[in-house]
């Protein structure tokens, strides 16, 4: 009996990545996502009892559409619109560098300061068998520390397809699950 548990987990140490291996294919997988092009991610956020559905087309490095039942906006090199009272106004040019800027720190924090990543393999997850990771990370968007425990799916492309991330930042919690697809046909353009 000791030989059978004995040999076991030495072959449970050869199948499962090193911590090393496994941080290796997340950074691939965040890669992957980087250079992935236009993408639609649908994100429900739970926060202090209230959830609220945000859709949003984003072309990175720095543009995005994004709507909720409470505002829309879009963020282009060229400009920040914000829809409000039902009407578009375009905000302050260092708006749209300060946001842009943001976009960027938050991805490049949040890859250098992942920390207990695990490598869980194939897990069915909405009818469907993914391979999984969970890790923790810690990024600074726009002056505030958030403190991110995150499970991500990878699709059959290497790249993230469902994010579940528990946040906290100004020592509020949230739960955000983010539905990712990509799609080269998407364009974002200045509101009319």
């Amino acid at each position: 009996m000791k030989y059978h548990l004995l040999a076991a987990f030495a072959v449970l140490c050869v199948a499962t990545p090193s911590r090393a291996e496994c941080l290796d294919e997340i950074k691939a997988m965040m890669q992957a996502h980087l250079a992935s092009g236009p993408y639609h991610v649908s994100m429900d956020q739970s926060m202090g009892g209230t959830t609220r559905k945000i859709e949003a087309d984003v072309i990175l490095p720095s543009s995005f559409h994004m709507k909720s039942p409470e505002m829309e906006a879009v963020m282009l090199k060229q400009g920040t619109w914000m829809k409000m009272g039902g009407a578009w106004r375009q905000m302050p040019a260092a708006m749209t560098g300060a946001m842009s800027g943001a976009m960027k720190m938050e991805i490049e924090d949040g890859m250098k300061n992942v920390k207990n990543a695990q490598c869980l393999g194939s897990q069915s997850i909405e009818g469907q068998n993914l391979d999984a990771f969970i890790f923790d990370s810690n990024a600074n968007v726009m002056g505030t520390k958030v403190i991110s425990h995150i499970t991500a799916y990878k699709d059959a492309q290497g790249r993230p397809a469902i994010m579940i991330i528990d946040g906290e930042a100004m020592g509020k919690k949230s739960k955000t699950v983010q539905h990712i697809t990509y799609d080269p046909a998407i364009t974002i353009s200045p509101p009319k």
